[in-house]
């Protein structure tokens, strides 16, 4: 389930209208339409974190980075992202990739440094 059909399923769960959310986000009830349209994919940080929250749910499952929407450990998460320099770097960098190889490709490439690391 990409993030189009996350953001809409929590908002069905929460029993939110389009526009019911858009108020609550402060933003127009159009752009919840493209949210979950899929028409918009670069969403900014702070919509996100504010959608989760509203959502009941965690930033990465709007994402789709994890399957649980518990928002104790988003708040860890969150926490990293927000205060580590780095992640936001990297967080950003990866945004603007649209072909789903290139994530692909970059996700093995994370994997390969990691298990690097791992053998030093």
């Amino acid at each position: 389930m990409g993030m189009s059909e996350r953001i809409k399923e929590r908002r069905l769960a929460m029993n939110y209208t389009q526009e019911e959310l858009a108020q609550k986000l402060g933003l127009q009830k159009s752009a919840i339409a493209k949210y979950e349209n899929g028409r918009v994919e670069n969403i900014k940080r702070s919509v996100i974190a504010q959608m989760a929250k509203t959502l009941d749910c965690s930033p990465s499952y709007l994402m789709g980075w994890e399957d649980h929407k518990d928002i104790e450990t988003a708040a860890s998460a969150l926490d990293l992202i927000y205060n580590d320099k780095n992640i936001q770097l990297i967080t950003e960098k990866c945004s603007q990739l649209k072909n789903e190889a290139s994530i692909k490709r970059l996700l093995r490439y994370i994997d390969l440094l990691i298990e690097e690391e791992n053998e030093l």
